[in-house]
């Protein structure tokens, strides 16, 4: 290029609109948080407590307490673990679970749920097929607060499970009754 056609484009570019000279700024993209857990990593050590509080010195009466639903899901079982970390202010906890198989072969579908506690010790183990029983719907109830860690696995199936606590439950709030017109409805309102 010589000179004067150099000279040509730097005015051609000037002559063109500003804003289609300066670049777009791309933004950076919206990072999300996951609280779900990643089973194939090893866990830190908590830090301990001091002083631990016996269960013996509650004034609690061993009544059954109702838990009440605070967490439903799905997983779709393909040979590789879930997890899910939980965090119980109020026990105990239960963790009810449905299987529902793939494939009708037995041999192929298992499921196995575990709970261990921070310092990857198992509290509860249950599962279907492979050493469990075959019953699709079962509940592992635990009697800790505190956080706990829960490990899905399995092949040919989905796990529907829900998480009790014993937490209070939701208010519902009751929806008033209609009231029926009789006679004829205002415009636009009543049966169509």
């Amino acid at each position: 290029m010589d000179l004067s056609e150099n000279a040509r484009i730097e005015g051609e570019l000037l002559s063109l609109d500003p804003e289609m000279i300066t670049p777009e700024p791309t933004l950076a993209p919206i990072i999300s948080t996951v609280t779900d857990w990643n089973p194939y990593e090893v866990l830190p050590l908590p830090k301990q407590i001091g002083n631990r509080t016996s269960i013996l010195k509650n004034d609690d009466t061993n009544a059954r307490k109702p838990l009440n639903t605070t967490f439903s899901g799905s997983v779709g079982l393909g040979g590789y673990a879930n997890g899910k970390l939980l965090n119980i202010t109020k026990g105990p906890f239960a963790i009810t679970y449905t299987v529902h198989p793939h494939v009708t072969n037995p041999l192929l579908v298992w499921a196995k749920l575990t709970v261990s506690d921070p310092w990857q010790r198992i509290i509860a183990e249950d599962g279907y097929n492979r050493g469990y029983s075959s019953e699709e719907t079962k509940t592992i109830t635990i009697y800790r607060e505190g956080i706990h860690y829960l490990t899905i696995e399995g092949e040919f199936a989905t796990v529907d499970y829900s998480v009790k606590t014993g937490d209070p439950a939701l208010e519902i709030t009751p929806t008033p009754v209609p009231e029926y017109y009789e006679g004829t409805w205002p415009e636009g309102e009543g049966p169509y």
